[in-house]
C-alpha cells in the first residue's frame, strides 16, 4: 500500500475514533461510520477498523450490524482479546448470554502481556452478563476477583456496590407483627 493510502487510512480511523469519543451527536457518529468505511474499503483485513466499525454501530444502537463488524473482526484476528471483549459485549446487549460468557472466557485466554487495559473491561462484562442472567452470587465473585487484578478500578467498585447492598438485604428477615415466621 502506498504511503497516500495509508495515511489516508490512519487519518480516517483517527477522525472516525475522535468522532465517536463525543458521541453525543448521532450525525457525528454516522460521519464516523462513513470514515470507517473509507478505511475499511483502503484495508479490508484491518482488525482495528472491524472493532471500530462495531464501537460505531453499536453506539447507533445497530446490535445486529455491530455483531457483523465484530465477526469480521474476530476472523481476521481469532487470538485478539479485545475482539473477543467487543463480541461478548455485543452478544450480551442482544441478550445472547451465554455465547456473550463464550466470549468472554476467550477474551481472557487470549489476553496478551499488552493488553492489561482490557482485564478490567472483561471482568465488568463477565459479571453484567451473570448479574444479568440472575447468577448473582457468581457476579458478585467476578466482582471481587476483578477488584484483586484491578484494585484501583472505579468502574468494578461502583458495579458490586449495589450487589453487596442486595446481598445484605436478603439475609433480614421480615418481621410481621413483631413475630418471626
Amino acid at each position: 500500500m502506498s504511503t497516500t493510502y495509508e495515511s489516508e487510512f490512519d487519518d480516517a480511523l483517527e477522525m472516525a475514533r475522535a468522532l465517536l469519543g463525543g458521541n453525543e451527536d448521532s450525525g457525528d457518529l454516522w460521519e464516523a461510520n462513513d470514515l470507517v468505511n473509507h478505511a475499511i474499503s483502503l484495508r479490508p483485513s484491518d482488525t482495528d477498523a472491524w472493532i471500530l466499525k462495531c464501537q460505531l454501530l453499536s453506539a447507533l444502537e445497530d446490535d445486529t450490524a455491530a455483531l457483523a463488524a465484530i465477526e469480521m473482526a474476530v476472523r481476521r484476528a481469532p487470538r485478539r482479546a479485545e475482539a473477543h471483549y467487543w463480541r461478548a459485549a455485543v452478544l450480551g446487549d442482544l441478550q445472547r448470554y451465554t455465547e456473550a460468557l463464550k466470549a468472554i472466557e476467550r477474551g481472557f485466554r487470549n489476553l496478551g502481556p499488552d493488553e492489561d487495559w482490557l482485564i478490567e473491561d472483561l471482568y465488568y462484562e463477565k459479571a453484567s452478563v451473570l448479574d444479568a442472567i440472575g447468577r448473582r452470587e457468581e457476579a458478585l465473585a467476578t466482582y471481587e476477583a476483578g477488584l484483586k487484578h484491578c484494585p484501583d478500578s472505579n468502574l468494578l467498585r461502583a458495579a458490586i456496590e449495589p450487589l453487596r447492598r442486595e446481598n445484605v438485604r436478603a439475609r433480614f428477615t421480615v418481621l410481621e407483627g413483631g413475630r418471626r415466621h
